[in-house]
């Protein structure tokens, strides 16, 4: 509680690991199952261990991987009234089933700039800059657009696409030097007060994989087999898509449960390809990534989060229905814990995530828990560090797994009070993992089939000999026998520097020439 005499004065900014260094005194009261001290003085705190400092992120060489990363950014609001919106703002009159009406603006601008700033320092300082960032709990709304990196702000609704917190985030994020990013999101996705999940992604080399009518996911008829009926919007061909359906009569709602659907926060799905290099200078990785927001509180709600694990179980499932081999994460703040934890005691434990599990998805938790197990957390409810932020991966993604780390940023600091130490600025840690970047045979032979379909090739013979050469590089590799593997991918560079001379275009010769020879030293090492 404040000190005496001041209702409005703060305690000091403080951290997990800091003890307090001398007697407080103050009166006691109980209230809601907590007793608390109204101190007659400001406490005085000794310093110790830095959080951040457990198992951070650490910058990597991004030319041999890349990474990706999940962010609840808790409530992030602008100060803007939204015209289009009846509750995103103080005084609004409110919309069905939010109350109050609106509670989320923040104090003022001012507060809002420090705030966004702060977590601008955080992706570029402690993240390193992710190639993805999945993120939860940002405002949907969208009246402004960006125009030589600054925020142009109108009366036009959808005016591009993309949400203005996150679109006002890369500015800021621009400012500082970091990387250009650009946001992304269906705002089909967003619940009734505004809150939608969403993507960051840099330009510098990820884009959205266009999406096509017939796209068994984001598709105009998806396939996805879940027993709810889908919602109309499910239609929609789009890339990020929000998926959503009814919530089956069936479900066990005992403990709860918010809304009529599967989700208040529709599952956002992204089709990515992250460019080794550049867009069209490099290998490349093409990837699924859902962004998620279970609904809140482990214990309650316990039949409906299943149903959102079953639901994100049956997207990967369209997906590798396409394409057995797809590289999928499933991400976000689940609201749950990781198996064995459970927020119910054996025998009744709710297993509440089992469906992605039973799906052959790993946790990358357990990753982090057997690197590092004091840094296997993710938030702090009232003294007690827990995971639900996750990030759970098909075998085909786990395989190129390099680290995964959880970036004790925030968490274990007063909430938003050491803004100007980029510390606090959501009640959630995010986590960043990294991948391999490297070429393979298979992402050569990728890129050979793109250059084709861009035109690079005058004669098509020439394209199928180099791709006859990859394939019996990859027979090799499938035979376990990678050494061996060089030598027909150093023959199919010293063709594309004799056939390729006249018959592939210099900039797609250039592309295949390093991304082989960086392979066949990956492979003959």
């Amino acid at each position: 509680k404040g000190a005496s005499g001041d209702p409005n004065a703060q305690l000091p900014a403080v951290h997990t690991f800091q003890t307090v260094s001398a007697a407080d005194a103050g009166g006691v009261s109980y209230a809601f199952g907590s007793y608390s001290l109204s101190v007659a003085a400001q406490p005085q705190v000794a310093d110790g261990a830095d959080p951040a400092l457990n198992d951070p992120p650490a910058s990597f060489d991004r030319t041999r991987a890349y990474s990706l990363a999940n962010f609840n950014l808790e409530n992030l609001y602008d100060d803007r009234d939204d015209p289009f919106d009846g509750c995103d703002f103080a005084g609004n009159a409110g919309c069905p089933g939010v109350s109050p009406p609106f509670d989320y603006v923040p104090a003022s601008d001012a507060e809002y700039q420090t705030r966004l700033a702060a977590i601008a320092r955080q992706i570029v300082a402690d993240l390193h800059g992710p190639d993805v960032v999945a993120v939860a709990e940002a405002e949907d709304q969208d009246i402004c657009t960006i125009e030589s990196w600054q925020l142009v702000c109108g009366t036009t609704n959808d005016a591009d696409g993309k949400p203005d917190t996150l679109e006002e985030l890369t500015v800021r994020i621009h400012d500082l030097g970091g990387p250009d990013y650009t946001a992304a999101n269906d705002r089909d996705g967003a619940d009734a007060r505004g809150i939608v999940s969403g993507f960051l992604f840099r330009t510098d080399r990820v884009e959205l994989i266009p999406a096509a009518a017939g796209d068994a996911v984001l598709g105009s008829s998806p396939a996805v087999q879940y027993r709810g009926t889908p919602l109309p919007y499910d239609r929609d061909v789009s890339n990020p898509k929000a998926l959503n359906a009814v919530l089956p009569a069936d479900v066990d709602t005992s403990t709860g449960h918010d809304g009529s659907n599967v989700f208040t926060r529709a599952a956002q799905v992204a089709h990515l390809r992250v460019w080794r290099t550049a867009p069209g200078k490099s290998t490349f990785t093409d990837l699924w990534v859902a962004a998620n927001h279970f609904t809140s509180g482990p214990d309650t709600s316990v039949g409906q989060r299943r149903e959102q694990a079953a639901y994100n179980a049956a997207i990967v499932g369209a997906i590798q229905g396409e394409e057995p081999d797809a590289k999928v994460m499933v991400a976000g703040d689940l609201n749950v814990y990781p198996r064995p934890d459970d927020p119910f005691p054996p025998p009744n434990t709710s297993d509440q995530l089992a469906p992605l599990y039973d799906a052959g998805l790993a946790d990358l938790y357990d990753a982090v828990l057997q690197d590092d197990p004091a840094a296997a957390y993710s938030y702090d409810y009232q003294g007690q560090a827990q995971d639900l932020d996750h990030e759970l991966v098909t075998k085909a993604l786990d395989d190129d797994l390099v680290t995964v780390n959880e970036a004790h940023i925030n968490a274990d600091w007063t909430a938003g009070a050491s803004l100007a130490e980029n510390r606090g600025t959501s009640d959630h840690d995010p986590m960043v993992s990294r991948w391999s970047a490297l070429p393979t045979v298979l992402s050569l032979e990728a890129l050979v089939t793109w250059e084709q379909e861009q035109g690079a090739f005058r004669r098509s013979a020439t394209a199928k000999r180099l791709l006859a050469e990859l394939q019996a590089a990859q027979t090799l590799v499938a035979r376990g026998k990678p050494r061996l593997a060089a030598a027909p991918v150093l023959l199919f560079v010293a063709d594309l520097k004799t056939l390729g001379r006249l018959d592939v275009s210099p900039a797609a010769r250039t592309a295949l020439s390093a991304e082989g020879t960086l392979l066949a030293k990956t492979l003959a090492s």
